[in-house]
């Protein structure tokens, strides 16, 4: 626990507080007061401590009197001594993996020059010396002309010219074509992965990943989309947190492998619309409100200093095309990677983060839509849910003898995350502990339908039973627990992937035998059971033997695109030929999803 003394700020609240003194804390719903995770003790403090209890926001009138408060919902109007969990500030377990085979040929070329020098014979100008040995290359700006001529006589005609297709981006004094990098970056709603490439062989040189700042502002799009209507400069704030997270990463870079940020020449991006919006620091707030319009489907012409990035001032920021408003440059990445657009037969792409997008097809065209799952699928919105960091639950156990379980980095429990809890659910309905319905089995009639081992996990939250999973006397940090709610957060969410792939294959007109294969992509695809995935009818039972794991697939399309020019034109190829599906224009999907709502086997 970490002790702060505050300062009184009669306009403030403790949350906006600590974040502005640094302090993460998680806060899925953005600091509504509805999710609970935003925990703190109040140590000192007569006012608040003196608090009637109000019941609500999931803090027990026993923990209450012990001083616990939500940090969204306290005004500092005195000061304070408080304690904060430093749970949260855990490294996290990101997948930065993926398979992929490409022929080098990157769209960043540097190419070393050895000029004739002027003479009176030879008069031509320095740029037009530069442009005839290089053919059709065109010059980028003014401020890139105003150097030529120092940087030509500096090196007696030795250059070094970068170009971006044939675009010069810079001219470097002397053969420094040894140096030519690039980065791949995919930036999640949850997450942050990126990869240093060689852009001269290919080489991975070495990844980095962390979490999107922008989680302690709200875990799905809608929340981050609000902050920037509602909050002053919020589009502004939401900005500079991914620049910063992306200035971590090449310093990151240039610390661990001494390459210097300033001969990065190109960043591919990777992300959902909102995310690539937020980037570039457009609005975004029409992306929330039917039609779902984003600013832009293809990225505009930016460089590296445009955005305030430490790496080659002149270096490009690219990004796969955006398909709609909720289909983002991540799935296009997606896509290329498994090579969907390929295959002669039908194929499945699952992407299942915050946001849940679904792609179906072939050779002949593609379809693809966006089921609003919401985070409950990487822990938040559960009772005692995390993501995937140091300390939590990722495999569970549930047989005869009771219930077992590891954790990521083999830590303490603090938590569990949604492999974990995909795990358990399938586990407690095969062990009769949840019916299909979804409803679990009280204390009492657990006694009587199961083991004797598993009845006492069972257990009381709220007046509603719960599961226990692991507890503070056994190891764990906390007492961790399934409850009631968390199986109707976990439904809501699997309804709509599993209501989402029904009616592609619906539009498609296609059943499940015409599938020749499932990819399931992401953090959560990667490690999550596929049968218990199957079990609980996340994915429909008739394609659990088809489901293949294919890691980070849009940070491996993110590296194609990185390294090859051709992956630039397939994934046009793809934006040109995928039709979206709105599922909220869909007079069939209000019936579909109630359908899948049932744990059970399709």
């Amino acid at each position: 626990m970490i002790p702060i003394k505050t300062e009184i700020r009669s306009n403030q609240n403790l949350l906006e507080y600590l974040r502005e003194k640094g302090y993460e804390l998680p806060s899925p719903c953005g600091g509504k007061g509805i999710c609970g995770k935003c925990r703190v003790r109040i140590l000192e403090g007569i006012k608040t401590l003196a608090m009637p209890y109000t019941g609500f926001h999931e803090i027990t009138l026993d923990e209450w009197e012990k001083g616990w408060r939500l940090a969204c919902k306290t005004r500092l109007d005195e000061e304070m001594v408080i304690e904060i969990d430093d749970l949260w500030n855990k490294e996290a377990d990101i997948l930065v993996s993926g398979n992929y085979d490409v022929n080098l040929q990157p769209y960043s070329r540097k190419i070393f020059l050895d000029l004739n020098k002027p003479s009176i014979s030879d008069q031509r100008s320095d740029g037009e010396r530069i442009l005839s040995e290089l053919g059709d290359a065109e010059y980028l700006d003014l401020e890139l002309v105003k150097t030529l001529p120092e940087i030509l006589r500096d090196r007696d005609y030795r250059v070094t010219v970068i170009l971006f297709g044939k675009t010069i981006t810079g001219i470097e004094s002397g053969n420094t074509t040894d140096k030519h990098y690039g980065a791949a970056v995919d930036i999640g709603t949850t997450t942050i992965a990126g990869s240093l490439i060689n852009l001269n062989n290919g080489d991975e040189i070495g990844t980095f990943s962390m979490l999107n700042p922008q989680k302690n502002f709200g875990d799905d799009v809608i929340t981050r989309i609000n902050y920037t209507i509602e909050v002053e400069n919020g589009l502004k704030k939401m900005q500079g947190l991914l620049i910063d997270a992306l200035n971590q990463m090449f310093k990151y870079f240039e610390e661990k492998y001494q390459i210097p940020s300033h001969h990065i020449y190109h960043v591919n991006v990777a992300g959902n619309t909102v995310m690539l919006h937020l980037l570039a620091g457009l609005p975004v707030k029409n992306i929330a409100v039917s039609p779902f319009l984003p600013v832009i489907n293809q990225m505009p012409n930016i460089r590296g200093k445009d955005l305030g990035l430490k790496i080659n001032p002149n270096a490009f920021i690219t990004a796969a095309p955006m398909i709609s408003g909720y289909i983002g440059a991540d799935t296009v990445s997606c896509i290329l990677a498994v090579d969907m657009l390929k295959n002669d037969g039908y194929s499945l792409l699952v992407d299942i983060g915050t946001n849940g997008e679904i792609v179906l097809g072939n050779k002949n065209g593609l379809i693809a839509c966006a089921a609003a799952a919401g985070p409950a699928l990487e822990g938040a919105h559960i009772k005692c849910g995390t993501g995937g960091i140091k300390g939590a639950i990722n495999k569970v156990k549930i047989g005869k003898d009771g219930v077992n379980y590891t954790t990521i980095g083999n830590q303490p429990a603090i938590g569990i995350c949604g492999s974990g809890i995909v795990d358990a659910i399938a586990q407690m309905l095969q062990s009769g502990m949840i019916e299909p319905s979804g409803r679990m089995l009280t204390a009492s009639e657990a006694e009587l339908h199961v083991p004797g081992t598993l009845a006492s996990k069972v257990g009381e939250y709220k007046k509603s039973p719960c599961i226990v999973i692991a507890k503070q006397e056994d190891g764990a940090v906390n007492d961790i627990f399934i409850t009631q709610k968390d199986v109707r957060e976990i439904q809501l969410a699997k309804a709509a992937i599993a209501a989402g792939i029904h009616i592609l294959m619906k539009e498609m007109n296609i059943d499940f035998e015409d599938i020749e294969r499932v990819y399931l992509a992401g953090g959560f695809g990667n490690y999550i059971d596929k049968d218990h995935a199957a079990e609980i009818g996340l994915i429909p039972n008739a394609l659990r033997g088809k489901v293949v794991q294919v890691g980070n697939a849009a940070l491996t399309g993110g590296k194609m695109l990185l390294k090859s020019v051709r992956y630039i034109e397939e994934a046009n190829q793809i934006w040109n030929t995928t039709k979206f599906i709105e599922l909220s224009t869909r007079l069939d999907f209000n019936e579909i999803f109630v359908e899948q709502m049932e744990f059970q086997r399709l």
